[in-house]
């Protein structure tokens, strides 16, 4: 059922791009955040990503890994897990399908190809963990929950969203299925798909010492893949500093300074911009709306997952540690301990109701200003 609510939601969501895109011309410039207005396009310092309308923003940026790897200092701030998904997926099939292609238009394909793909498995895998952990009746509202959230329309495009669900997912279903060592190993890649990759030992560790608390000891040498998104996460990054590139100065040319003074400063700066501007109104204020949302409804969370809800907080305000709201609407996303919440709470049919039209008009908003190129995340 789950998989067949993905195709459902796929094909009606890029026909509604396609709509917006053939309908709508809305003005510009752009005024989400201060910066915007002299980015609307999308296209942000760096080349066209081909014809795609699913390419926005800093999709450009994993082409250009998955093509030449890490060869701007710009790119070390981006994770090698999805551009290395598209690459097998264009040598494995499109080079041969379509060899004639323009190999930037091939490869953003192949990214648009690889988030459908990988979209369809977050589902089938968040229909199991759901049916595993709250209970069967609860599955299908719990896929659909997450394919309405309102910045869940960034899982058809080409970013990094449906290829890090699919690999988180999978590894939260081998922890709970006290499987740690195949949980290791994709909570692994999934620290070289997104940082909050590194977060997983937070409910793979819980559920070990859950186990040793109630004196029911899972065998010692099962700490050893607990471990794995650590060492995989800094491993990359020693990676990196290997080649000249560093993360934390990259993270600063996009005005993202972890821990610093200017990080006060920084956030101040966006907090202000909602009382200068109608659109900074709306567009930041969501962004630290939804981010105080998804905190909430962690906290809620930890009476029964204290593991899972750890690990959606941390995934919640450590990026707030570099000063920005900027993309916080999106990185909520995959925090499943509130999606948890939303489910349970979802069993009564007016809230039901109610979360379905709000959440489903914040998605159709955001759908169109990406699809027109403008800042949503």
């Amino acid at each position: 059922m789950g998989l067949w609510l993905w195709l459902g939601w796929y094909i009606i969501l890029i026909l509604f791009q396609h709509m917006v895109w053939a309908r709508f011309d809305l003005q510009k410039p752009d005024y989400a955040y201060t910066w915007t207005s002299e980015m609307t396009t999308g296209e942000v310092d760096g080349p066209a990503t081909g014809g795609w309308f699913h390419a926005r923003w800093d999709s450009w940026r994993y082409v250009a890994i998955a093509q030449h790897g890490y060869s701007d200092i710009k790119l070390a701030t981006f994770f090698p897990g999805y551009p290395i998904m598209m690459r097998i997926w264009d040598e494995a099939t499109l080079r041969w399908i379509f060899p004639n292609m323009n190999w930037d238009d091939r490869m953003a394909l192949s990214g648009v190809m690889v988030s459908a793909i990988t979209g369809a498995v977050s589902c089938v895998l968040m229909y199991q963990l759901v049916a595993e952990r709250l209970g069967q009746e609860d599955a299908l509202r719990g896929v659909f929950y997450l394919l309405i959230f309102p910045t869940a329309m960034f899982m058809a495009q080409l970013y990094t969203e449906s290829a890090y669900l699919a690999v988180s997912l999978a590894a939260l279903l081998a922890t709970y299925r006290k499987k740690l060592w195949l949980a290791g190993l994709v909570a692994a890649y999934a620290a070289i798909t997104r940082p909050t990759g590194l977060l997983l030992f937070f409910p793979m560790g819980t559920v070990w010492l859950d186990h040793w608390w109630r004196g029911k000891d899972l065998p010692r040498h099962l700490l050893i893949p607990i471990t794995f998104p650590i060492i995989a996460f800094f491993g990359f990054n020693t990676w990196l500093g290997n080649q000249g590139l560093d993360t934390f100065q990259a993270q600063q040319d996009f005005g993202r300074y972890f821990m610093q003074p200017l990080t006060l400063c920084i956030f101040a700066q966006q907090i202000a911009w909602m009382g200068t501007d109608a659109a900074g109104l709306v567009h930041v204020g969501l962004d630290l709306g939804l981010t105080l949302f998804a905190t909430a409804l962690c906290l809620r969370e930890w009476k029964w997952h204290p593991g899972l809800a750890l690990y959606g907080l941390a995934a919640i305000w450590l990026p707030l540690g570099t000063g920005q709201l900027v993309s916080q609407n999106r990185y909520v996303l995959i925090v499943i301990p509130m999606l948890f919440v939303l489910i349970r709470w979802g069993r009564n049919p007016l809230f039901d109701r109610l979360w379905t039209f709000a959440s489903l008009l914040l998605f159709a908003m955001y759908a169109v200003l990406y699809t027109q190129g403008f800042w949503t995340g």
